[in-house]
């Protein structure tokens, strides 16, 4: 595996005319969203997909490259609406990851064309063991693994002869690959089983057999893919798991794909990809951010719509990219769309090699009052999350001595040094849109011992009885307001702050 994850230059994607030669810059963290599926099978609802990614405040976006729509006689190639895509994406200072919709999709082979699908006796399924054939391809079929390969090289060429911007970052191998069965029981399948004798091997690390067996037979598959690929062009690839909890039953998920109990067997059988990534749905965020983070790059190309994940991601875990799959859906919600364009103020800052940490109080795992420490060394911000708020999450950047910038909602911090002394608030700006907004002390500070992560409360404008506009309200709340519930239930969404720490002794001697 190769552990670095090549994306070089700290600044935010440039937006360039378009057909310009010049590369774009490459933003060094990608925040944004994976298209819904079928929302680039044409360009008008590419160009609606991507409208709407500028508008969350997006700096990359990932979107599928279906093989039907590429190859759809054999050996006739179709570029026509990947190239639309990728001009569109670049026209609006986007980075793009491509989603190689092959031989799998979510454990089913529903992309591959006709001349594919149609052809079961050369292009052969996967079967239960009773002979009953499945929908998905056999990840033992070398007839497909040969066809998938070529198709993918053709994609890698193409990009690499046209693409003079750079526009596409990296390309996802394959999409959740894997068999809805304990194993394949196919002949070609069953003969392996046999010849490898696996019905006599013990577990490994735990991990029954046939699971094993399928990891290595889908990881070889799409590593043969990912080489065929990267000798025409050697972008960053990468595969993506769908997740169940490790006692989930066979037939609840593909079995086969980079799941964290098979992580080390896809590490040895796919040497072409750059990382494995995790499409995280589960509660437990954080536990699967460590697991795919160890030892690897942390990109996670599929979680849930929860703003908080990100600043998680971002803040705590290190990841280098994190998307939220069907973005569009949301578009109309303002609380994702806000917390999106607080993201996209908050994200550029953290690509200067700044200490950072961050706290994500996740549902149904996290007690509501939970508390969080994030130890910058000589500093330490206990987090406090409020009990009435719906949501508390939120990071914290050094930006100098004892100078912080920090983003969150639903908590409140106060600090302590290692050496005893006391720590306390000296001055506190909220910022919005990169400016000062505020200066907060006082009842907003509860006098220097605490930062209330109030939020920005937004309201919706509205008109006086003699036809007057009046603007929404967009204030802050005193740090009093945290124990009320009336204040709780107010619609609002992050807040940024800028705040600068002081120091005095806790006893005179």
């Amino acid at each position: 595996m190769n552990p670095l994850f090549r994306f070089s230059l700290p600044a935010l994607a440039a937006v360039a005319l378009l057909g310009c030669a010049q590369p774009m810059q490459e933003p060094r963290l990608l925040f944004g969203g994976e298209m819904h599926n079928s929302n680039a099978s044409t360009p008008e609802s590419i160009d609606a997909s991507l409208d709407l990614t500028v508008a969350l405040g997006y700096n990359a976006v990932l979107a599928p490259v279906c093989w039907e729509q590429l190859e759809p006689e054999q050996g006739r190639f179709d570029f026509t609406l990947t190239d639309y895509l990728v001009r569109a994406a670049g026209k609006r200072g986007l980075r793009l990851g491509l989603l190689w919709f092959g031989s799998w999709k979510n454990g089913e082979s529903s992309y591959p064309p006709l001349w594919v699908k149609g052809d079961t006796k050369t292009y052969f399924r996967a079967e239960s063991e009773d002979g009953a054939p499945m929908t998905t391809i056999s990840p033992f079929c070398a007839a497909a693994c040969e066809a998938d390969s070529r198709a993918f090289a053709e994609l890698m060429r193409h990009l690499r002869e046209t693409d003079k911007r750079k526009v596409v970052c990296t390309v996802q191998v394959e999409n959740e690959c894997g068999v809805f069965l304990p194993r394949d029981c196919c002949p070609a399948a069953r003969k392996a089983w046999e010849e490898g004798k696996w019905a006599e091997r013990p577990s490994e690390n735990g991990t029954p057999a046939e699971q094993v067996f399928m990891a290595e037979a889908c990881a070889r598959f799409v590593d043969a893919v990912a080489a065929a690929g990267k000798a025409e062009y050697d972008l960053p690839l990468f595969t993506n798991a769908w997740l169940m909890p490790e006692d989930a039953a066979y037939g609840s998920y593909p079995n086969g794909g980079p799941r964290e109990a098979v992580l080390d067997v896809w590490k040895r059988c796919a040497p072409h990809l750059d990382w494995l990534s995790p499409d995280i749905y589960a509660s437990d965020f954080a536990a699967m951010c460590a697991a795919y983070g160890e030892g690897q790059p942390l990109f996670i190309p599929e979680t849930s719509r929860e703003p908080g994940r990100y600043y998680y991601a971002f803040g705590e875990a290190g990841a280098q990219g994190v998307f939220c799959f069907g973005y569009e859906e949301d578009h109309d919600n303002p609380y994702f769309v806000q917390e999106c364009r607080t993201l996209g103020e908050v994200v550029p800052l953290l690509e200067q090699d700044r200490p950072v940490h961050g706290f994500f109080r996740q549902s149904g795992k996290d007690a509501l009052d939970a508390e969080f420490r994030l130890d910058f060394g000589d500093c330490v911000f206990r987090v406090h999350c409020i009990e009435g708020e719906q949501y508390a999450h939120g990071l914290a950047v050094r930006t100098g001595e004892d100078e912080f910038l920090v983003a969150g909602l639903g908590a409140w911090i106060d600090w302590e040094r290692p050496d005893g002394r006391q720590c306390k608030l000296a001055w506190c700006e909220e910022i919005r849109d990169g400016a000062v907004w505020q200066v907060l002390n006082g009842d907003e500070t509860g006098h220097g011992n605490m930062l209330y992560l109030r939020g920005r409360l937004w309201q919706q404008d509205e008109t006086a009885p003699d036809g007057t506009p009046v603007p929404a309200a967009r204030y802050g709340l005193s740090h009093q307001r945290r124990f009320l519930a009336l204040a709780h239930n107010r619609f609002k969404t992050t807040g940024i702050y800028r705040i600068r720490l002081y120091s005095y002794p806790a006893h005179e001697d």
